[in-house]
């Protein structure tokens, strides 16, 4: 599925968990393609993490009396929900939708809508419980690439109040602390405009309905900015819960200027 919009152009490729598999703007690739990172399908596009996003511990969350095992993409723990690997059915031009019956214990269901227009992506996404009750979370996991076909790397500004303490495992503890210096792969509260600078290419701001970030640019290829809807292992805490019918709803906006119309952010 293409889309486009004056200097802007999105891939969106629903046979591969729904997501976002190219976006150009002002003729530059702004995501990790695919062959980049040999196929691993946690590092390239943009996906929808759903129904749970981050790691849940040891892949297993107790609900309502009964104990539930989840699959484990990130041994020893789960990782990102079904969606990212799913093929999502196209309802519309620029709309999607998976039925999460089967592909986890407790159903439901999941549309995502994408709109483009010249100087933005707004992704938006809804869950709903079916004939049972779920625990939710959801969120998206843009993979932006570190380094565009020019020569400076990307300049990454977090503006966060705090972050969550991560125990020895790297799940966050509940606890929340004044943030470090980076590199990261953590999770922000209070962090309302991440951004991302290419110096004299492009500027991308990112905007959410999630209060909580997941930063992760550990990596020297990338660097991943994920909203979500609460904190990595929020179902062994107090997640959010849907029943029966009831939706939870969460939007992204990423959006974008010519880089020398503003001061670029510092490198990290």
């Amino acid at each position: 599925m293409e889309l486009n919009e004056g200097e802007a152009a999105v891939t969106l490729d629903p046979a591969r968990g729904g997501r976002i598999a190219s976006l150009r703007v002002l003729g530059h690739e702004l995501l990790v393609a695919e062959a980049e990172v040999v196929g691993d399908p946690t590092l390239w596009g943009c996906y929808p993490m759903v129904p749970w996003a981050g790691r849940v511990r040891d892949g297993r969350f107790a609900f309502r009396g009964r104990t539930h095992q989840l699959p484990l993409d990130a041994p020893p723990h789960a990782l990102h929900g079904v969606g990212y690997h799913s093929a999502w059915e196209v309802t519309g031009p620029t709309s999607l939708r998976l039925d999460l019956d089967g592909l986890w214990p407790l159903g439901g269901t999941v549309t995502q809508e994408v709109t483009l227009t010249p100087t933005s992506l707004r992704l938006a996404m809804t869950v709903t419980a079916a004939g049972q009750a779920m625990p939710v979370m959801a969120g998206w996991h843009p993979c932006f690439r570190r380094r565009l076909d020019t020569d400076g790397p990307a300049g990454l500004e977090v503006p966060a109040t705090s972050m969550w303490e991560r125990d020895d495992v790297g799940i966050p503890n509940g606890r929340q602390v004044p943030v470090p210096p980076g590199p990261w792969d953590d999770a922000f509260a209070g962090l309302e405009e991440p951004k991302i600078t290419w110096p004299d290419v492009v500027e991308v701001t990112l905007r959410s309905t999630c209060p909580v970030w997941v930063v992760y640019d550990q990596d020297p290829r990338l660097i991943c900015i994920e909203p979500q809807t609460d904190a990595p292992d929020a179902f062994n805490r107090e997640p959010t819960v849907l029943e029966p019918g009831d939706q939870l709803a969460a939007s992204l906006e990423i959006g974008w200027l010519r880089s020398r119309e503003t001061s670029p952010g510092a490198e990290n």
